[in-house]
């Protein structure tokens, strides 16, 4: 997914936010902003770049500015707590389903714990109205609904790897894992970001909620929001070789891998709620819109 004219200001609305986050210096908060307006406005090619890309900048910058390199490293503590003390009421409702319906409840869980997001334009949650907010998706619809596909592929398959997205969301990924793991005969890997960028997930994170429970769990080598592979190590690249399927979390990943589907010609299923009115606008769906779309299959 290409950058679109919306991407420019909310990068630098996002800028300001992260920086704000990053120091109460309001002088360094000026200088973040006023670096990434300088940057985009001598930046003519930014709509053939991801949002992921130039967000990841701004951020990159943001933690270069202001010597924080984890602005959100306390938001992204509070949600894995708050999403791992609504976990139970997940698994409890999936003992009472079918297995049909409990697996496309699982993932829809997954993808609800996608509204555990601080940077997306229009898009506003906060940490007190949070639970609110999951368990009124939970009672949602998928607006693209390839379940059966993913079901399919995933009985065909012999390692998987899952790109995970926030904070906070993975305790609902670990549950959507769990499930698949002990329904099919595949190998997870669940990937992590190898160093703070936004509120993605890190190996710190994947520890607290103990994904390393149900998954191996590795990093992508690189701090770029979605997936850039110009920056994964070597090892992560193996092990991306090596699978047979491709399940990525969220609107970076959505943004990014979508400009290399051609590259890494093997199944890939998005699960994500299009928060963003260009993404949204990118699958023809509504605004926070849930959506499980499998393609290269």
């Amino acid at each position: 997914m290409k950058g679109q004219i919306l991407c420019i200001p909310c990068t630098v609305r996002a800028t300001y936010d992260i920086a704000t986050k990053a120091t109460d210096n309001e002088e360094l908060q000026m200088k973040a902003v006023t670096e990434v307006l300088k940057w985009l406005s001598e930046n003519h090619n930014l709509l053939d770049m991801t949002p992921a890309m130039i967000h990841t900048y701004a951020f990159r910058l943001v933690q270069k500015i202001t010597g924080n390199n984890d602005p959100f490293a306390q938001l992204k503590r509070e949600s894995n707590r708050i999403a791992m003390k609504l976990s139970p009421l997940l698994r409890d409702e999936l003992a009472r389903l079918s297995f049909r319906e409990a697996f496309k409840f699982a993932a829809l869980g997954a993808i609800c714990g996608n509204s555990i997001d601080f940077e997306v334009e229009g898009y506003e949650v906060t940490m007190g109205d949070l639970e609110k907010s999951l368990m009124k998706c939970l009672r949602g619809k998928l607006t693209i609904d390839d379940t059966p596909k993913l079901m399919d592929a995933l009985s065909k398959a012999n390692r998987v790897l899952y790109l995970l997205d926030n904070a906070g969301e993975i305790a609902f990924d670990k549950i959507f894992i769990e499930f698949i793991t002990s329904n099919y005969p595949v190998k997870v890997l669940a990937v992590v970001k190898s160093a703070p960028i936004l509120n993605d997930a890190t190996m710190e994170d994947a520890l607290q909620v103990e994904l390393n429970s149900v998954a191996e769990v590795i990093t992508t080598g690189s701090s770029s929001i979605g997936l850039n592979l110009d920056e994964c190590s070597e090892e992560f690249l193996k092990q991306l070789e090596r699978v047979d399927l491709i399940i990525a979390k969220g609107q970076g990943y959505y943004e990014s891998v979508t400009e290399i589907e051609n590259i890494l010609r093997k199944p890939i299923v998005y699960m994500l709620r299009a928060k963003c009115l260009a993404v949204a606008k990118s699958l023809n769906v509504h605004p926070g819109a849930n959506i499980i779309k499998l393609v290269n299959y």
